[in-house]
């Protein structure tokens, strides 16, 4: 036979309405079967019996006389003072508790403030414990960051970076991060949205969690035109779910340009490069994990290099793009110095890695093909910093990946050749003397390598730069095209007084899903807005920024149509960089001795550490409203609402603002 489930009295509003309970019983936030009484500022069982047994203590009897008479007036708006600055300092310590460290630590902080700084009247009042703090941050600075992103985003036209990852329990996560024009800031940003827990990675149930988060946050699904994600089959297949449910034919689908280029690089290498090349630079970095094989190291490279402490050898990343290129200047810096202690390494001990690994330094053609790497990376790292970059000119990464295919296919292609390379196979215009570059061409002359060796390190290099050129080729049609749309509204671009048709912006706005009524005007503007002079010109979000803001005679914006167009395309994801780094920030919050932290207080500790990003601030600089500090079973509004208000159902702003958040960060 079962035990019968006891029942626990919850909190009941109604009892606030009772004459001896009115003007001082009110609910503790985040624990539904305690009450809190605003006099004593104590929390009880909620049960009628404890509330009415609390109510005639001699305690509650002494505080409530200032509350009950008329004299007792005057000292109300020192102790809701007193409570704001308290509850001020309260929230500034959990928003650097979110930003820098674990929550574990606010308990042992709180008493050391209150013996540190003794005469402060903040930090003798000051209360923290590990359960609060985690209260404050899910249930009043969460939702003011999150509910400050929604705003801003409005009824602008916003793009989602997405990316599948899993935490240090294994779960699965879709990270989500907005990317729209701030209309507070006068630029394009991108920032964290949500961490959303995944009952299945196929793509229904990406797109359903996905269209069921935006709902949640009350963002306008129709509103959403790109979504940027890797090149994985199954994003791929969310784009197409995802058209069908915002009802969205003109929802526009990118590929990380990034993860192109590494993909084009890896596949390259594969077929091209030799497999001891692959082998030295992994193993270099699997010798050396071993402390007492770095510290001989130290003493060979310091022998040589008169004192002096080596660099670490990096590790390639399976995770980080074109993490290849420093490991590759790394063992290329420290060429001699490796072979010699490969050379002494082998002599003292019986170790068939060190002998492989010896050879492999010892073998010039090595050095050969590592240094091609070096030259084409360095090229390809260039690029991947352009699009990653957070203050990237999007306008301008069109002719930074034109730039890198171009120096790429120059070094085989034929000079007198006439072709377009970003569509056209160089493989039948190769020169026949092809010069690869001058640090390869001087490192092979130096090598003094066999005819026949030399020839066949150059055969293999072109090999790999065709099959370079031709990876590229076919990954980032679609990504050119984008580029293409956001390069046309440059500044130099839109000012251009002489133009020979319109038949680009027709495209793009079609591509956006304008209606023709508004194409109509987009075309219009576009032909008039070189007639304006413009002040800022110098960067293109600043220009539109500008355009935006501007309005004629009449009070109208003349260019307004055209302006949120720019502003659509602009927006458009190119890169998902910044879902990469938000997945470090997780690892970094989220660690392996803070594995038990839940879902929800994850995302508000994102949501405070993004908001304080997004201002601009830190923790101690960014100023939270009145109405967001009066949190929690404290006087500060308990005192208002028995002066100023006899309606016993008035919540507070931040509860009335912030409620369907808090219940939206708790059911995550």
């Amino acid at each position: 036979m079962s035990t019968p489930k006891l029942y626990s009295q919850k909190y009941r509003k109604d009892w606030e309405s009772v004459p001896e309970f009115k003007g001082w019983l009110k609910p503790v936030i985040g624990d539904v079967r305690r009450a809190y009484c605003a006099y004593c500022k104590s929390d009880m069982l909620a049960k009628v019996y404890d509330i009415k047994k609390h109510s005639v203590t001699a305690k509650h009897i002494i505080r409530s006389k200032p509350y009950n008479s008329a004299d007792g007036v005057s000292p109300l708006p020192q102790l809701v003072k007193k409570t704001l600055d308290c509850q001020s300092a309260e929230a500034i310590m959990a928003m650097a508790f979110a930003e820098h460290c674990s929550l574990l630590a606010c308990e042992h902080l709180a008493m050391a403030c209150k013996v540190a700084f003794s005469d402060s009247v903040a930090a003798t009042n000051f209360q923290m414990q590990r359960d609060k703090c985690a209260e404050i941050i899910n249930g009043v600075l969460a939702p003011y960051f999150l509910k400050k992103i929604i705003s801003d985003v409005g009824n602008e036209k916003f793009s989602l970076l997405l990316d599948e990852s899993s935490d240090v329990r294994v779960l699965k996560y879709l990270g989500v991060v907005i990317r729209y024009f701030s209309t507070k800031k006068g630029t394009v940003v991108s920032t964290f949205l949500g961490m959303i827990e995944l009952e299945a990675c196929d793509p229904k149930s990406i797109a359903k969690a996905l269209i069921e988060f935006l709902d949640k946050c009350n963002i306008k699904k129709e509103n959403l035109h790109g979504i940027g994600a890797d090149n994985a089959p199954v994003m791929t297949a969310v784009h197409q779910i995802l058209k069908e449910k915002c009802a969205s034919d003109n929802l526009v689908f990118i590929g990380c340009i990034c993860h192109s280029l590494q993909l084009a690089v890896s596949a390259a290498s594969k077929e091209n490069i030799p497999t001891q090349v692959e082998y030295l630079i992994r193993e270099t970095y699997n010798w050396f994990s071993i402390s007492k094989r770095r510290d001989v190291y130290k003493e060979v490279y310091a022998n040589i290099n008169c004192g002096q402490k080596p660099l670490q050898i990096t590790k390639v990343s399976s995770t980080l793009w074109l993490s290849i290129e420093p490991v590759v200047n790394r063992i290329l810096s420290h060429w001699e110095e490796l072979k010699v202690h490969f050379e002494l390494t082998k002599a003292s001990e019986r170790c068939y890695s060190a002998d492989v690994l010896h050879a492999a330094y010892m073998n010039k053609s090595n050095y050969a093909y590592l240094t091609l790497l070096k030259s084409v990376l360095s090229d390809v790292q260039v690029a991947v910093n352009s699009f990653e970059g957070e203050q990237t000119d999007p306008v301008k990464l069109l002719d930074n990946l034109v730039h890198l295919l171009t120096s790429i296919c120059t070094k085989v292609v034929n000079p007198t050749a006439t072709i377009d390379i970003l569509k056209d196979a160089i493989e039948g215009h190769l020169s026949p003397s092809p010069y690869l570059g001058y640090l390869f061409e001087s490192t092979l002359s130096q090598l003094s390598l066999a005819p026949d060796e030399e020839k066949d390190i150059r055969r293999r290099c072109v090999k790999f730069i065709v099959a370079l050129s031709e990876e590229l080729q076919s990954r980032l049609p679609d990504n050119l095209e984008a580029l293409r749309n956001m390069a046309l509204f440059g500044v130099e671009e839109t000012l251009l007084k002489h133009r020979e048709g319109t038949a680009e912006v027709i495209q793009v706005a079609e591509l956006l899903g304008y209606e023709p009524g508004t194409i109509v005007k987009i075309v219009s503007q576009w032909r008039n807005i070189h007639l304006v002079k413009w002040d800022s010109t110098e960067t293109t979000i600043q220009f539109w920024s500008q355009v935006k803001n501007y309005t004629d005679s009449t009070g109208a914006n003349p260019f307004q149509e055209l302006c949120n167009a720019a502003l659509a395309a602009l927006s458009l994801p190119h890169s998902n960089a910044e879902v990469a780094r938000l997945f470090s920030r997780m690892g970094v919050a989220k660690s392996k001795l803070r594995n038990g932290m839940s879902l929800r207080t994850l995302n508000s500790v994102l949501l405070v550490r993004y908001g304080l990003k997004l201002a601009g601030e830190t923790c101690y600089q960014h100023e939270l409203p009145t109405e967001v500090l009066q949190f929690g079973p404290a006087a500060t509004y308990d005192v208002k609402d028995a002066l100023s208000s006899s309606d016993d159902s008035r919540k507070t702003a931040v509860q009335l603002d912030n409620e369907e958040l808090e219940d939206f960060l708790a059911s995550l």
